[in-house]
């Protein structure tokens, strides 16, 4: 038999068997994998302890005021558009019953702004489990302002709210508890008064707004209370004139005996100072009401009527504001709606073309 030759040079001596790990080596391999479980253990048990929430809604609008004209070099008169009305992500983490962590930022076609930032301590020694909140949240009035956007059942709060409490939420402090079978709840809070459109406070003067609220099963009632003042240039005083910022509100909500229909509304009444520059010296005497019927057809099916009207002046006649709204949602699936929504918009003393369509699609997880 024939074959090739390997030169002498190109024999491999044979490997040496590796020396076995001492028990020291062993020991810190050991270690060094103790100490990456530990970590993805507290990775694992800080996500399970974080909550994520949130929801977009996408819409169309068609609103009668709508003109081809500008107003400044970035912004038009036009309100007939494609739109992302809300997109909030929220992110809520809770190590022990008695504390919690909640931010919710709200990403929009306008930009990013944040919606909820607070952090709650609640004691564990009653039944009654007092809550303290310390950042920014929504004002504790009435219940449309508290009612969560994703599950209200027309697009925008009613213009009562709008105008009194623009943006919904205030910073500050605020003391909550539910008790007695969880049939009475209150929330009492100490905030700027300035809402959140600014970061800042104009006086130095803090806000007491409040809510008390009781179930009777089937019909819940509220009462509400406001007290601050805001402070305004005048046109006598450029530097600010402090105004009376008060409320008084009722609100209720029934399921009625009807299947699929709910009512609620509510009463507000108060003072609000007036614009910049103004000339008077006392605060506006305001009013404003809403009310809901709510039928629902099976699980998809929702018809909604809700009536809301605001004076801004009571002592003037014809100055109220009255919108009459019906929609219709179609519930998709578990997670995402269609909305049919028009507000016919009327005006006592002189009305004009300002009714709104809007068609939205919402999902939400």
């Amino acid at each position: 038999a024939t074959g090739e030759q390997k030169p002498a040079g190109d024999e491999q001596a044979p490997e040496e068997p590796k020396a076995e790990p001492t028990p020291e080596e062993l020991a810190g391999k050991l270690e060094s994998f103790g100490e990456a479980f530990t970590e993805l253990k507290n990775v694992v048990d800080a996500l399970s302890r974080m909550k994520l929430s949130g929801y977009i809604q996408a819409q169309y609008v068609n609103d009668e005021s709508s003109i081809n004209e500008l107003s400044s070099p970035t912004a038009t008169k036009n309100r007939d558009q494609f739109s992302i009305r809300r997109g909030r992500v929220k992110f809520t983490y809770q190590f022990s019953p008695t504390s919690r962590f909640v931010l919710q930022p709200d990403i929009t076609s306008s930009g990013v702004t944040l919606k909820d930032g607070y952090v709650e301590l609640t004691e564990p020694w009653t039944s009654w489990k007092h809550t303290l909140t310390a950042g920014q949240f929504n004002w504790p009035f009435g219940f449309e302002i508290m009612y969560s956007s994703s599950s209200r059942e027309v697009p925008e709060r009613s213009r009562v709210y709008r105008t009194l409490f623009a943006g919904e939420r205030d910073r500050g402090v605020m003391l909550s508890g539910l008790g007695l079978g969880d049939r009475l709840s209150y929330r009492l809070a100490v905030v700027n008064g300035t809402g959140t459109a600014q970061s800042f406070d104009f006086n130095k003067r803090k806000d007491v707004v409040g809510r008390l609220g009781y179930s009777f099963g089937a019909f819940d009632l509220g009462a509400s209370v406001y007290r601050g003042d805001d402070l305004v240039a005048t046109s006598a005083n450029p530097k600010g004139q402090e105004f009376d910022k008060q409320r008084v509100g009722l609100d209720f909500q029934w399921a009625t005996p009807v299947q699929g229909l709910g009512l609620r509304g509510e009463y507000i009444k108060g003072k609000q100072a007036p614009s910049a520059g103004t000339t008077r010296a006392a605060s506006l005497d305001v009013e404003g009401w809403y009310f809901y019927a709510i039928q629902n057809v099976g699980t998809r099916h929702q018809f909604v009527v809700r009536v809301d009207e605001y004076d801004p002046d009571t002592e003037f006649a014809g100055n109220a504001v009255r919108t009459t709204n019906p929609a219709y949602i179609f519930h998709w699936d578990a997670h995402s709606k269609v909305m049919l929504s028009y507000e016919l918009v009327e005006t006592a003393r002189s009305d004009r073309d300002d009714n709104v369509f809007t068609l939205r699609y919402q999902y939400s997880f």
